[in-house]
């Protein structure tokens, strides 16, 4: 049975707020797509090639050419502001809070929160652009990327410099993937989001030279590159699971048993229902990112483009340390010939430190025992707003506690400087 979070929204008291005069930027929040984002925006050439949001049997979802295309994402707050517990996506769209799309009321919700500014991604059609690497039609595709990144640009603009969208790039074209980067950096665009195992969508791995004009952008003009957790699934691969998390199972049932062994084992066991799944899953997808993080530090990446500043997003802080002390020590161990030494000029952790942002939300041990093996200028907090577990009503409150034996320096370059840096926001 789902439940309603009970606890009040603790609107923040200047007087009595531990943190007084520190501008939190929580760095990975979530734009859920507006109902009209395509629709107000396509000419009359395209209105029956652009995806059109309907509610059918109750529940929302995204349409392109009458097939569903992408779900309405992880939405937790309700229209009376309380998170529900124990849900993925609210269901219809109309029961989700107006700040999941909306700049007011985003805004406003921040100020109930005490979060000063958001840097967002995208909700429903994915964390990069592999939901519209899926649209056959290749200037269909262009076009309704290129609406939605207009729309991320309309949202920055009309915040007053306190919401941050970061765009999907059309990476399947690698000039009109700079052209793209160029035109929204231009417009003040900050980031932009990016799939961490592009090999999967049939194209070359990051490093190769395929993806050097992109990463020629991002070294010369301080655009922040992102890998949030997830952004590499394949749209089947990521509308297969939010299914699996959302569909409701009797529990004294059980499921099928495969015809063929499958060759990969599913992260969760079958015979869990919706919401053990759910939490299994999402505990395993926060450590997804260790690939991603490894190979940048054992590669020549920041040798080739030492400018060049990549965050990974939603994958928590606390395995960090073993992460960085294991590379280290395999580096010592295995990397021995001439040809590997030479290969980077810098260790592992000398990447890590220099080029690499990692950040967390709910966890408290790391934030109380781990910050200086992470290292103070790496680590950024997050909310999650308005995905399952984010930290809602509260979030101020928590970083209070969590952070209340690290020092004031630390705390602002944590909740505040090392964001505002990085993604150049004006405080």
């Amino acid at each position: 049975m789902t439940i309603v979070d009970p606890r009040p929204a603790d609107t923040v008291d200047a007087d009595t707020d531990p943190l007084q005069g520190v501008k939190i930027v929580d760095c990975d929040a979530h734009w859920t797509e507006p109902a009209d984002l395509w629709s107000s925006r396509a000419p009359e050439s395209m209105k029956d090639k652009i995806p059109v949001q309907k509610t059918v049997d109750g529940r929302t979802a995204w349409f392109l050419h009458d097939e569903v295309w992408a779900s309405t994402g992880g939405n937790t707050i309700t229209t009376d502001r309380k998170k529900v517990l124990g849900a993925h996506m609210l269901q219809p769209f109309s029961a989700v809070d107006t700040s999941a799309w909306a700049v007011k009321e985003r805004l406003e919700l921040m100020d109930d929160i005490g979060i000063h500014a958001q840097i967002l991604y995208p909700n429903g059609i994915g964390f990069s652009s592999n939901h519209l690497f899926a649209i056959e039609d290749d200037a269909e595709r262009t076009a309704i990327l290129q609406m939605y990144n207009d729309h991320l640009v309309e949202v920055q603009q009309s915040s007053n410099e306190r919401l941050f969208p970061q765009a999907v790039l059309p990476i399947w074209d690698m000039e009109l993937t700079v052209k793209e980067m160029t035109r929204l950096i231009d417009q003040g665009i900050r980031g932009f989001t990016l799939s961490d195992k592009p090999e999967l969508l049939g194209l070359p791995e990051l490093p190769e030279p395929y993806f050097d004009p992109m990463w020629d952008v991002f070294n010369e003009s301080g655009a922040v590159g992102n890998f949030h957790i997830g952004a590499g699934s394949r749209r089947e691969d990521m509308e297969a699971l939010r299914n699996s998390t959302s569909i409701e199972v009797k529990h004294d049932e059980q499921p099928p048993v495969p015809e063929v062994t499958p060759t990969v084992a599913a992260p969760t066991w079958r015979t869990f229902g919706p919401q053990r799944k759910l939490a299994v899953h999402a505990t395993q997808m926060y450590m997804s990112n260790v690939r991603i993080i490894v190979n940048l530090c054992n590669s020549n990446l920041f040798d080739r483009y030492p400018n060049v500043k990549l965050v990974s997003a939603e994958s928590g802080i606390g395995w960090v340390p073993f992460i960085l002390e294991a590379m280290e020590y395999q580096y010592d161990e295995m990397i021995t010939q001439p040809s590997e030494t030479s290969f980077a000029k810098r260790r592992p952790v000398e990447y890590f430190r220099d080029h690499l942002y990692v950040m967390f939300w709910f966890e408290q041990i790391a934030a109380l025992k781990n910050l200086e093996d992470v290292g103070i200028n790496n680590v950024l907090v997050e909310t999650d707003v308005p995905h399952p577990t984010c930290l809602f009503p509260t979030p101020r409150h928590h970083f209070a506690r969590v952070l209340r034996n690290v020092d004031d320096h630390a705390k602002q370059r944590i909740l505040q400087d090392n964001a505002a840096e990085l993604y150049r926001i004006d405080l």
